[in-house]
């Protein structure tokens, strides 16, 4: 988020707030959604309490970056990520989490579960660039459109 120009974040799956506690001082808008009860400072933070489907059904809002990392089911990881870039602005990104798990023991419900088949999904849609960096235990991905270049402003 520090190094780009981010005005928006959204972040699906707050759990203990720990990245959205330092997102939220960085950003204009900063928008978290949690089925359960977050117990984090709400100042400078919009939180919504309920599932990401509800969100997305009321949300009328854009965002810069999204970061996806609720339920990890690969049907629902689908739905957020179909929803996520319906809103995202021009330039943004999407941030998934648990997309690399090193081993086999963090496909279980509680960890990763079956959130990796995601990359297979996103890999298929031609327009988007898309990148997965093995870090931590369980890997992230990184996606934005590829028309959303900035150099493709200079080509007219």
């Amino acid at each position: 988020v520090k190094l780009t120009n981010c005005q928006s974040y959204l972040e699906l799956g707050v759990e203990y707030g720990t990245n959205i506690i330092e997102i939220k001082n960085i950003v204009k808008i900063c928008v978290g959604v949690d089925i359960n009860a977050v117990n984090i400072p709400k100042d400078n933070l919009e939180f919504y309490q309920m599932t990401t489907d509800d969100f997305f059904k009321q949300n009328n809002k854009k965002f810069d970056i999204i970061f996806i990392d609720a339920n990890h089911n690969f049907e629902q990881v689908k739905k957020d990520f179909d929803n996520s870039l319906s809103i995202l602005n021009k330039f943004g990104v999407i941030i998934l989490h648990d997309t690399d798990p090193i081993n086999e023991d963090l496909l279980s419900e509680n960890h990763c579960h079956d959130s990796y088949k995601i990359i297979d999904y996103i890999s298929s849609i031609l327009e988007l660039n898309i990148i997965t960096f093995p870090i931590q235990e369980t890997g992230m991905t990184f996606v934005m459109r590829k028309d959303d270049r900035r150099i493709n402003e200079f080509k007219k």
